[in-house]
């Protein structure tokens, strides 16, 4: 097969896309582009149809699949922390395609699991289930919100999309009821999201440093971190070993394998689970200590069942690109 697809990664800060062909062994990518993520279809439209006029094939694409970060309905998704508005049957016509569909980004992230080679994971947990090609794997990212999917079938591919990123967060600990408090006074509900994420880890970073300052009167806002911090400045200045970065990174590991936990028990993941998203690749030097893994494990009766469970990091950054490539590929041959 040598049919040309187009695929793209919609971010909240960035947009990838690619036009890819059938590889031996995956989508072999012929093209890239990156560029600032837009606000609105229009703009989107133009920016997408400027890359594919540079190489002469606006008319030639047998398939087209974005992966976006926001959940899809009927064809129609909200990229949750962008407000960017994408409709398929819109950009159907925009782009002169009429095999055209939008995933969630995890969606997308999921379907490229496969396609993964060794030196593309890092591995937290070797586990040691029998091989099974169609058991269940779970994939958690963390970056500018939570994603979450399950990988229920790596050949076909079976993915089922998930929005449990705004589930409740749920403490486990005093400390952590008193970060629940905080980050109840500031934003009315706490999801998970509220820490698992880029915002997440300044939110903790925010709480610890509240801690170490006399106590503010009753009802009084928090306070929030410089508006110039990032997360990126935190997991760098705690690599500098500025200590109350260092205390953030091990409060959202230990969180992070928590959730972790909790998403293999819920989807029975005995194929694995998958770290992906923009931050665990960043620290992943964190993540081989030992608080992921013992939150990840300290589940009561399940402990032993998920000491057996294989852990990875995904470091190619491009997952997600990658999966929506492998979506129109097989999009084009059904077609």
């Amino acid at each position: 097969m040598n049919k040309l697809v187009l695929a793209g990664d919609i971010g909240a800060t960035k947009t990838n896309i690619g036009l890819f062909r059938q590889g031996a062994k995956g989508p072999k990518r012929i093209s890239f582009c990156s560029f600032s993520s837009c606000r609105g279809t229009p703009e989107f439209g133009l920016r997408v149809k400027a890359f594919l006029s540079e190489g002469e094939v606006l008319q030639n694409l047998a398939a087209i699949c974005f992966g976006v970060a926001g959940p899809v309905r009927d064809g129609y998704v909200e990229a949750t922390n962008l407000g960017l508005k994408l409709d398929e049957k819109e950009l159907r016509k925009e782009l002169s395609c009429s095999c055209l569909v939008l995933v969630n980004d995890l969606f997308a992230t999921a379907a490229a699991i496969p396609l993964l080679k060794k030196d593309e994971l890092a591995v937290l947990q070797p586990g040691n289930f029998p091989r099974d090609v169609c058991a269940t794997s779970a994939v958690l990212a963390p970056g500018t919100g939570l994603g979450m999917a399950f990988l229920v079938d790596p050949v076909k591919p079976h993915i089922l999309a998930s929005e449990g990123g705004h589930a409740d967060f749920a403490p486990r600990n005093e400390d952590e009821v008193e970060l629940w408090r905080y980050l109840k006074l500031r934003f009315g509900r706490v999801s998970r999201e509220r820490l698992l994420s880029g915002p997440g880890l300044l939110n903790i970073y925010d709480w610890l440093r509240q801690k170490e300052i006399p106590s503010a009167p009753s009802g009084q806002t928090p306070i929030l971190s410089e508006p110039y911090l990032s997360s990126s400045d935190i997991v760098a200045a705690a690599d500098e070993g500025e200590t109350l970065a260092v205390k953030a990174l091990v409060v959202f590991v230990s969180l992070l394998g928590s959730v972790a936990g909790d998403l293999a028990l819920t989807g029975m993941a005995a194929g694995g689970v998958y770290l992906a998203g923009g931050i665990p690749a960043k620290i992943i030097s964190y993540l081989r200590d030992d608080q992921f893994l013992l939150a990840f494990r300290d589940k009561g009766r399940m402990a032993s069942w998920l000491e057996q469970i294989p852990v990875r990091v995904v470091l190619n950054s491009e997952a997600a690109l990658l999966g929506a490539a492998r979506i129109a590929l097989s999009l084009a041959v059904s077609g």
